[in-house]
C-alpha cells in the first residue's frame, strides 16, 4: 500500500519476518491435530514496479522457514526447520 508504515520500514530494513497464527495445542488425546504455526523470513527485495495505486512492489528472499507442531502421540514438539545454506533439520521436544 503506497504510503503504509510497512513500506518505509522495509526500504529502511529490508528484513521481514510473516508469522502465522495459531491457537493453542488443544489438551485432549487428539493434541496431534493442532495446525501448529510457521514462519517465514529474509529480505524484501523492491521489483522497481509500481502497482496501479502507486504502491511498490517486492520479490522476497526467503532464508528460513520454520513449521511448529505437535508429534503423532501429540505428547512431543516438532520443530521443523530450513535455513539458506544449511538445509532442513527436525527437532523433537517434550
Amino acid at each position: 500500500m503506497a504510503g503504509a508504515r510497512k513500506l518505509a520500514d522495509l526500504r529502511r530494513d529490508p528484513r521481514f519476518a510473516l508469522h502465522s497464527g495459531s491457537d493453542d495445542p488443544p489438551e485432549t488425546p487428539n493434541a496431534s491435530t493442532w495446525a501448529g504455526d510457521a514462519k517465514v523470513s529474509g529480505r524484501a527485495v523492491p521489483t522497481g514496479s509500481p502497482g496501479d495505486d502507486g504502491s511498490e512492489g517486492f520479490r522476497v528472499d526467503v532464508t528460513e522457514v520454520v513449521v511448529t507442531g505437535l508429534n503423532e502421540a501429540g505428547d512431543r514438539l516438532v520443530v521443523e526447520f530450513w535455513r539458506e545454506g544449511a538445509g532442513l533439520r527436525r527437532v523433537e521436544r517434550t
